[in-house]
């Protein structure tokens, strides 16, 4: 199945700032660093960092997630635009997420 991936974000040790697990269906696996909201839960803004799995940097993004009821809901943007949407849950202090490239209507 292309275009869609699946993400798993954890906090680190330092404030603000999360550490990701990513992998998708056209593009392998990686790791990532997010860095911006300092509050305890996941919801919030965030400058994500990508890395493809030889610790090459593979896009940065603006992130943001967004707490409803049960759900976290997960926008990628680059340069205002949104890149990719996800839905996910939050289980044992990790957010696990499924998300899905948005294809431009300018291709």
């Amino acid at each position: 199945m292309p275009n869609i991936g699946h993400v798993q974000y954890r906090k680190s040790n330092n404030s603000g700032e999360l550490i990701a697990e990513w992998i998708h269906a056209d593009y392998g696996r990686g790791t990532g660093i997010a860095s911006g909201n300092n509050d305890h839960t996941f919801a919030g803004n965030y400058l994500i960092q990508y890395f493809d799995s030889q610790h090459t940097l593979v896009a940065e993004l603006d992130l943001e997630i967004t707490h409803k009821t049960d759900a976290y809901h997960l926008t990628w943007r680059k340069n205002g635009i949104v890149t990719s949407v996800g839905v996910g849950m939050e289980n044992a202090g990790v957010l696990y997420a499924g998300y899905s490239d948005v294809k431009s209507t300018d291709q």
